[in-house]
Formats: structure tokens, C-alpha cells, sequence
């Protein structure tokens, strides 16, 4: 499948409440289709909160009709990714209006979300066969 391998929201575009558009394929390259949704669960979490990330998985599984195996990894994997370089993104943030998002609140945020995800792995190593 084709990737874009940076879906985030400062990589959309909007219209009347639609997307209408994704821009920046820079990085687009044929792998699994959880990068990107884990991307933007990542993103999702640093710009709001669990249940928005949450709400999207739950949007794109319903609209693209099939389930995605395994999300949890797609979400370890981009919480993995982008470990050591989640401070930089302070400036996209900013250019979306989100001056909040200080690097210090990026990192906080970032290790809520990955406490969160490893619980979940742990949760569910602890109930599967």
C-alpha cells in the first residue's frame, strides 16, 4: 500500500469541514497502512487527548470497511519513531496556532501516550493465549 509516512493534521487540508486534500508525499513509500494511521493516532494525542486518537482508529476502520490488524503495534511504532525528535515539532505546532504545545509539553504529552501504549502491550500479553 502506499504510505505517506508523515500523516499528521499540518499535512491536510480542509474545506467546509472536509478533507479535501493530504499534501507533502515527500516521504510516500509502499508499506502497511498502520504507519500512517499510528502517525496520526501520535499526532492526534499530542494536539488533544486518548479519546480523539481513539475516535479516529474508530473513524477509519469504519469507513475504510475493513479492520486494521493490530494497531497497538502501528502505535508503538510511531511513538518509537519519533522519541528522540518529538521537542523539534514545536514549530508545526505553533504554525498551526497550538503555541501551547511547548517542547516541554510535546515530551510530557509524548510519554503519557507511550506509559499508555506499553500498558495496553502489557495488558494484553497478560490476557492473550
Amino acid at each position: 500500500m502506499l504510505t505517506h509516512y508523515d500523516y499528521w493534521s499540518g499535512n491536510t487540508v480542509w474545506k467546509d469541514g472536509t478533507l479535501i486534500g493530504v499534501v507533502d508525499w515527500s516521504g510516500g513509500a509502499l508499506g502497511p497502512r498502520g504507519f500512517d494511521l499510528g502517525w496520526c493516532r501520535l499526532d492526534l494525542y499530542l494536539l488533544f487527548d486518548q479519546h480523539i486518537a481513539a475516535t479516529f482508529l474508530e473513524s477509519y476502520q469504519g469507513t475504510s470497511g475493513a479492520a486494521l490488524h493490530d494497531p497497538l503495534l502501528y502505535d508503538l511504532w510511531a511513538a518509537a519513531r519519533s522519541h528522540h525528535d518529538v521537542e523539534s515539532w514545536v514549530p508545526n505546532y505553533r504554525d498551526l496556532g497550538r503555541v501551547d504545545l511547548t517542547a516541554r509539553v510535546l515530551r510530557e504529552r509524548h510519554t503519557e501516550w507511550t506509559r499508555h501504549l506499553i500498558e495496553c502491550s502489557r495488558t494484553r500479553a497478560l490476557t492473550d493465549p
